[in-house]
């Protein structure tokens, strides 16, 4: 429930950023969303949809772009892609620790047609 004010937000951005573009309708949006971010893709999806009526959205192809947790070994530095429940290094098999990699949540690409 909480993506609810978080894509409210996102739309808002999004019309206005066409608005000051002079768009007459956005065919696609896409965003990012880091496993990390404590979203989920399907109710992002449904409130997306539920907020892209009866404006500018209205139609609009929704792209969501997911991106994987990274760690960094504590003992060589690698950075590598986290696996369920695994966080021990590839290389050396020392302890991961999370990085920022994993929580983006923000707007890639809009299209639009003016």
């Amino acid at each position: 429930m909480h993506e609810y004010h978080i894509v409210e937000g996102i739309i808002k951005q999004i019309l206005e950023k066409a608005k000051s573009s002079n768009a007459k309708k956005i065919t696609s949006v896409t965003l990012v969303l880091g496993e990390l971010s404590g979203f989920k893709k399907d109710s992002i999806r449904i409130y997306f949809d539920n907020f892209a009526k009866e404006n500018l959205l209205e139609g609009a192809k929704l792209i969501i772009k997911p991106v994987k947790s990274k760690l960094k070994c504590q003992d060589c530095g690698t950075i590598f892609e986290h696996q369920k429940s695994n966080f021990n290094c590839p290389k050396c098999h020392g302890l991961g620790i999370l990085t920022n990699s994993g929580k983006e949540f923000y707007i890639d690409n809009i299209e639009i047609e003016s």
